[in-house]
This record gives structure tokens, C-alpha cells and sequence, in this order.
């Protein structure tokens, strides 16, 4: 076989397994099991498993991860996953703060699987930006659906 052979496999090789193992990192690191691996996400496995958004059903990314692109939800699992292992690692990790992003995310979510429910309720703007009837995100009236109290 040629040097030139060679490198050509080894090229097409790179190019194929790079993004299907990049791919399963994704696909795991979007599993429940994966998200409750830190000590401090017990409360939230716990809680969710005691209503109606609990797996199989629902997982933890069909809330908390962006599902209209792939670019988007890649990009987005980079930097939330880099905060979130700075934060289990450097500390305090026992306090869960929610980014303004992640609330967009959120309330985008919510009206996703929720469209036909929420279809009549008069929002402003967009979810991502002033959250639905008039400002009010759906997740603080409805704060104990997903997590329980």
C-alpha cells in the first residue's frame, strides 16, 4: 500500500471517528444518568422522578438543553457543561443558580411540548427574551411541576 494510500485512509479515518465519538460524548452527556452524577443534582433526580416529567417520558435535556438546532444545543452544552464542572470542581457546588440563558431555554422548552396548552395565553415578544404573558416565565407560577416542592 502506498504512503499516499495511507494517509488518505488514515485522513478518512480522522474525519469519521472524530465526530461519531464527538457525536456519543453528546448523546451520553445528555443522559439523566450522566446530569445526576454530581452529588448535587440528587434533590432535582429525586424530585423530577415524583411528577410527571420524569423518564422515560421526560429527561433532563428536554428541559434544560436547546432543541431547536443541533449547532445551538452543541454550543450551548459546551459552555453550560464548562461552568458546571468549574463549579462541582473550584466550588461552592451545593448552590444552583439558573443563567438568564437557561431560563430562555427553559421557557422555550416548556412551550414546546406545551403548545397546544399554552397556545391562548397572550405573550410578549419572545420566550427567549421576556418569557410568556407579559414577562412571567412559565416555570414561576408552575415552579413545583418539574421538581416537586
Amino acid at each position: 500500500m502506498g504512503k499516499s494510500l495511507k494517509g488518505w485512509i488514515l485522513l478518512a479515518a480522522i474525519l469519521v471517528i472524530i465526530p461519531l465519538a464527538g457525536w456519543k460524548g453528546v448523546e451520553y452527556t445528555s443522559t439523566d444518568d450522566f446530569c445526576v452524577t454530581c452529588h448535587v443534582m440528587e434533590p432535582q433526580k429525586e424530585s423530577a422522578f415524583h411528577t410527571i416529567h420524569r423518564a422515560p417520558e421526560v429527561n433532563c435535556k428536554d428541559c434544560h438543553i436547546p432543541q431547536d438546532n443541533v449547532v445551538r444545543m452543541i454550543g450551548y452544552k459546551a459552555l453550560s457543561g464548562s461552568k458546571d464542572i468549574y463549579s462541582n470542581v473550584v466550588g461552592p457546588p451545593d448552590i444552583i443558580r439558573t443563567s438568564a440563558m437557561s431560563k430562555g431555554i427553559i421557557e422555550n422548552n416548556c412551550i414546546r411540548c406545551h403548545s397546544t396548552t399554552v397556545q391562548n395565553i397572550a405573550t410578549t415578544g419572545t420566550p427567549m427574551t421576556k418569557g410568556s404573558a407579559g414577562g412571567t416565565r412559565c416555570f414561576e407560577c408552575h415552579r413545583s411541576i418539574p421538581h416537586g416542592n
